[in-house]
């Protein structure tokens, strides 16, 4: 299946030119497109920010080349921009109150549709996040939060549904978290760090909230979202 799916990306992308909105997208450098592309409007949950309005049409074709193409270079000006965000946060937390790193925690994804698309965007987007990390200011953890109900696409239904749909979809890993007290991350010190979620896309917001309060109901206190676009 995946195989197919990327003999047909390679088979549209050879008869179809590229758009206005993806040259600019590929004639820009990471960090000029950090400065150059639109900002978001307010995000519609409390405690989470995103950095580029959606409705660009650069921004909606830079969201598609992660999401659905895995194109590297829309990858590095997502994860340049995401870095930077959350490089401020890290600075203005002081370091995460001290003791351990901000823990950066990419949205997950079912099994299934792992297994449809190939590939996590979230993961590929934090990967770049690492890449840029050198000071080490984060913990990136992709092993702590799990997506255990799989549901239909978020973008085929209206608001109500999307909230209804995204109710208790998330569970704690409990074996990680014990796993990362006994490696001397101490209960107090874990509990006050700060741990930001990362999607590309926030919406209506239903999916960022519930998983920010799985996290919050397993004891962290200073629970953010963070998404690429809004």
């Amino acid at each position: 299946m995946r195989i197919l799916r990327f003999l047909y990306t390679i088979f549209l992308d050879s008869i179809f030119p590229l758009s206005k909105a993806e040259k600019v997208i590929f004639a820009l450098p990471p960090e000029k497109a950090y400065l150059d592309f639109p900002r978001a409007p307010r995000s519609p949950v409390q405690n989470t920010h995103s950095v580029f309005a959606y409705k660009d049409e650069c921004v909606t074709k830079l969201i598609w080349n992660i999401k659905y193409k895995k194109v590297s270079h829309s990858i590095a000006i997502g994860g340049y921009a995401l870095y930077q965000e959350l490089k401020n946060s890290a600075v203005n937390a002081g370091k995460s109150h001290g003791d351990f790193p901000l823990i950066v925690i990419p949205m997950p994804i079912t099994q299934r549709r792992r297994n449809e698309r190939g590939f996590n965007q979230c993961e590929l987007l934090t990967d770049e996040i690492g890449r840029l990390d050198t000071k080490h200011l984060f913990s990136i953890r992709t092993d702590m939060l799990e997506r255990v109900h799989h549901t239909s696409r978020q973008t085929l239904k209206d608001r109500e549904e999307r909230l209804e749909s995204a109710k208790g979809v998330f569970e704690m890993n409990e074996k990680m978290l014990e796993k990362l007290k006994d490696s001397g991350w101490k209960e107090g010190s874990l509990k006050n760090t700060m741990v930001v979620m990362v999607d590309d896309v926030i919406t209506t917001g239903s999916t960022m909230q519930e998983a920010m309060e799985t996290i919050r109901k397993a004891g962290f206190k200073n629970v953010f979202g963070l998404s690429l676009a809004h």
